[in-house]
């Protein structure tokens, strides 16, 4: 009996597990056998993934397939430098770039969605504000993330992630278990993209945040494709925060966007030449759930181990102490050499 392909997922940092997921599920569904670390030598590797960074000439003799989903726009790589000996090379983007390099075939699509591993039951909403969750992002002074820092600081919509501090707001990063339960409680939220992605690429909450009935709002000119669930504003205000008037609506916004991301993934495998992608095995869905639920416990963990060493922090020393000491310090020489003197 033939061993099915193998398929090897290469990122610069795995930061991106969301993303992760959902490409293991669908090459999985595909037929591939697929791994995160490097094959054994003696195996020869069919497809090899790429998806964020440049992997410069590790694979050089790679001689298989090529997969490189173009989802970020940070770089510009000539992969066919990369991968001189490959079979054939698809750059997977929403829109074709202006030069490809010969060997190179573009298709036209975005990431592989799994709608059944990210979709919680029952379905229900409870909370009332909106959401936003994402690290603060290092754009200057850009109006759409302030607006959503003045709306945070006005109590009207709940901010999650990293290193917002820098704008006066007191929040913690989120496990991806988390987060999700957070978009299947709430009835929409805000989205914030880096300005070179706005209209070129999708940000990750317009699939999965509308997967679980919550609406997006996003900046004007960041959803091109017209996807399901994701409505542009000129600003973030006061006036967007009632978008959603009813849990019908979120219903509709739920099956709306798991018809519309079906529909793409079917669509990608058929562009790829791949077999057929239906839903992935439930022991694969099991398999992927526990790793989920790995990445929310170290998160936790993490969490605790943070406000313990706070806890456990000598207290800051306040400027009169330092003084003060400083005093005693020069008290304490000029008695010493006195001291010494009379000796």
């Amino acid at each position: 009996m033939p061993l099915p392909p193998q398929c090897h997922i290469l990122s610069i940092d795995f930061q991106d597990l969301d993303v992760i997921w959902n490409v293991t599920l669908f090459y999985e569904a595909t037929g591939f056998t697929v791994s995160r670390r490097r094959p054994p030598c003696g195996r020869p590797l069919d497809l090899l993934v790429i998806l964020r960074g440049d992997p410069g000439e590790t694979h050089r003799e790679h001689r298989g397939d090529v997969h490189i989903y173009d989802y970020v726009k940070e770089l510009q790589v000539d992969w066919r430098r990369c991968f001189p000996h490959a079979r054939r090379i698809r750059l997977i983007s929403l829109f074709r770039p202006a030069s490809l390099a010969p060997g190179v075939h573009w298709v036209e699509g975005y990431l592989p969605v799994i709608p059944a591993f990210w979709q919680r039951s029952p379905f229900r909403k409870r909370l009332t504000r909106p959401l936003h969750i994402a690290n603060f992002k290092p754009i200057g002074d850009d109006p759409f993330q302030r607006d959503l820092a003045e709306l945070a600081r006005r109590d009207l919509i709940q901010v999650h992630g990293r290193h917002w501090e820098r704008l006066g707001l007191h929040t913690q990063g989120l496990s991806y278990l988390e987060a999700n339960r957070l978009l299947a409680r709430s009835w929409c939220c805000y989205g914030l993209m880096y300005p070179y992605q706005r209209g070129t690429t999708l940000s990750g909450r317009m699939w999965q945040a509308p997967l679980h009935g919550c609406l997006v709002i996003s900046e004007r000119g960041t959803n091109p494709l017209g996807l399901p669930g994701v409505r542009e504003v000129e600003t973030f205000g006061p006036d967007t925060l009632l978008s959603v008037r009813s849990i019908r609506e979120c219903a509709q916004i739920r099956n709306a966007a798991t018809s519309h991301w079906r529909q793409a993934t079917e669509r990608l495998a058929q562009q790829l030449e791949l077999p057929p992608c239906g839903d992935p095995s439930a022991a694969r869905l099991a398999a992927c759930r526990r790793a989920m639920l790995a990445q929310h416990l170290q998160v936790v963990w993490n969490r605790r181990l943070q406000r313990a060493a706070r806890w456990l922090a000598p207290p800051p020393i306040s400027c009169w102490l330092r003084r003060r000491q400083r005093t005693l310090q020069g008290v304490g020489r000029i008695l010493h050499g006195t001291a010494r003197r009379t000796r």
